[in-house]
């Protein structure tokens, strides 16, 4: 019978020293899903700086190509206006250069 307590008495101590290392891996997992938490959190707030950032470069990126789009277009128009009016301007000047040979005699070869 002796025999049978110390072997019981053998049994409830690595139990308790079971439940011993059971409880720190608990605490231990407790602080770890803590860090964890915490961890994401902190990440979900950089996450969301990042994306407010990006929202706002995303926007003004936006508006300006809408400006320099305008510009083009403006530019577009006026290189197109500044081409006719010299073209108007070539067309008038041998005209007029056409009426001097003439009225001087002036043959062209």
């Amino acid at each position: 019978m002796d025999e049978q307590v110390e072997l019981l008495r053998g049994i409830w101590n690595e139990m308790k020293a079971l439940n011993g290392r059971i409880t720190t891996t608990n605490e231990s997992l407790g602080e770890l899903r803590t860090e964890v938490r915490d961890g994401f959190r902190g990440l979900g707030e950089r996450i969301d700086a990042v994306h407010s950032r990006s929202v706002e470069r995303d926007l003004r990126l936006a508006g300006d190509l809408r400006d320099l789009k305008l510009d083009v277009r403006d530019l577009k128009n006026v290189a197109f206006a500044w081409h006719d009016e010299h073209r108007a301007d070539r067309t008038n000047l041998a005209e007029r250069v056409e009426r001097l040979e003439r009225h001087v005699g002036i043959e062209r070869a």
